[in-house]
């Protein structure tokens, strides 16, 4: 027969066990995408979690109400042409000062090694600079190429979404954010 303190500490062991196994499926969910599997994530604010990492390390989970304007813009510094990201930073350098939208840039990489001096180098603010090592994340969102350009409601709702290389000189752009402080009726 075992004793009460063998019985607890064995259910104690099985439910550590279960709690840890719980939590790592919570980790791994991530929001529906959107029906037609075209577009991209269709709203951030589903649940789940959807992780990015700082220069520094530190995590990032873009699900939920973002609470402003969010532009994602997924790059791979590895493209020799540096046109499209000196023309992206340039766009982020002029939605700096605006407090209802943040732009942030996702680099698929697989290495920080020469990542920061690559972002001085083209413009990017390294503390705007996100890293989707093993593209789980981007792959999660929907994004289908890069670069390729995703910008959401401050309630998290898809507002646009730019496959491949965006026109950043294109004043409809900046439109496009202006109405999306609003907020959208409906998801596109």
């Amino acid at each position: 027969m075992i004793s009460g303190s063998k019985r607890t500490l064995g259910l104690l062991g099985l439910g550590l066990v279960v709690g840890f196994i719980g939590f790592e499926m919570f980790l791994s969910l991530a929001p529906p995408r959107h029906a037609d599997h075209d577009h991209a994530m269709a709203s951030l604010d589903a649940g789940g979690f959807l992780r990015v990492e700082t220069l520094s390390g530190k995590h990032r989970n873009f699900v939920g109400r973002p609470g402003r304007v969010l532009v994602l813009h997924f790059l791979d510094p590895r493209d020799p042409d540096s046109s499209h990201p000196t023309g992206a930073a340039r766009f982020a350098a002029r939605l700096a000062g605006d407090q209802d939208v943040e732009m942030v840039f996702v680099a698929r990489t697989g290495s920080t090694e020469g990542l920061e001096t690559w972002a001085r180098t083209i413009g990017v603010n390294p503390g705007a600079l996100y890293l989707d090592e093993d593209g789980r994340t981007s792959t999660l969102l929907g994004v289908k190429r890069w670069p390729e350009t995703l910008i959401y409601d401050p309630e998290g709702l898809l507002v646009h979404q730019a496959m491949g290389a965006a026109n950043w000189a294109d004043p409809g752009l900046l439109a496009q954010i202006d109405r999306a402080k609003a907020g959208v009726e409906e998801i596109h």
